[in-house]
């Protein structure tokens, strides 16, 4: 009795909430991608959400590569984010590595040509062991090609190289000099600093 009381005389917390619709970033064509509920706007600020590639562009062979958005605008009921982070998924991961497969793993800190500091990590997957000079030639290589791509791309355009696979495929040629490598795979992409004002201008 106490509870239906309650009910009758309360008052209802989800009739004050709204749903509001968040997009991807720009760059990303300011897709739909999910919908998030609260009481405020301000609220929703900061909120993170994340999708893949797939649900962006439709393309079933990009569900392995991961998106995290953060919102950073709320205008009506409409919420807009930023780029955080891209990063390959685990399993997919895991499905490239077979027995007595090695990788050489890397993290690199690059800038692009409009300012913004990205950490990018990368995999370079061979069919043997190597020795610890080849696996240095090779991160001078990924390091090189990386930086090369970066500074000559803005942001946007850096992000499209990553997504679409060409930058794994530039780095794989060039790297494939010093070994026979099986692939390379960009694995993450994290945003560290945006550019400051005076850059941005």
């Amino acid at each position: 009795m106490l509870l239906a009381r309650k009910r009758a005389t309360g008052k209802d917390p989800w009739k004050a909430k709204l749903w509001y619709t968040i997009y991807a970033p720009q760059m990303f064509d300011k897709k739909e991608i999910g919908e998030t509920v609260s009481d405020d706007p301000k609220k929703v600020l900061g909120r993170k959400i994340e999708t893949n590639m797939k649900e962006i562009t439709g393309d079933l062979k990009k569900s392995h590569i991961k998106l995290i958005f953060k919102v950073n605008e709320v205008t009506g009921e409409n919420a807009y984010t930023e780029f955080l982070r891209q990063e390959l998924s685990r399993s997919y991961l895991r499905s490239q590595i077979r027995r007595r497969n090695s990788k050489v793993d890397s993290i690199f800190n690059i800038k692009t040509k409009d300012g913004y500091n990205l950490r990018a990590s990368t995999s370079a997957i061979l069919t043997t062991r190597i020795q610890a000079s080849q696996k240095r030639a090779i991160r001078q290589i990924i390091n090189q090609e990386l930086t090369s791509i970066s500074t000559n791309n803005d942001f946007a355009q850096f992000l499209d190289e990553v997504t679409s696979g060409k930058m794994s495929s530039e780095i794989y040629k060039k790297a494939r000099k010093i070994y026979p490598l099986k692939r390379v795979e960009v694995t993450k992409i994290k945003l560290v600093e945006k550019p400051s004002a005076k850059e941005a201008a």
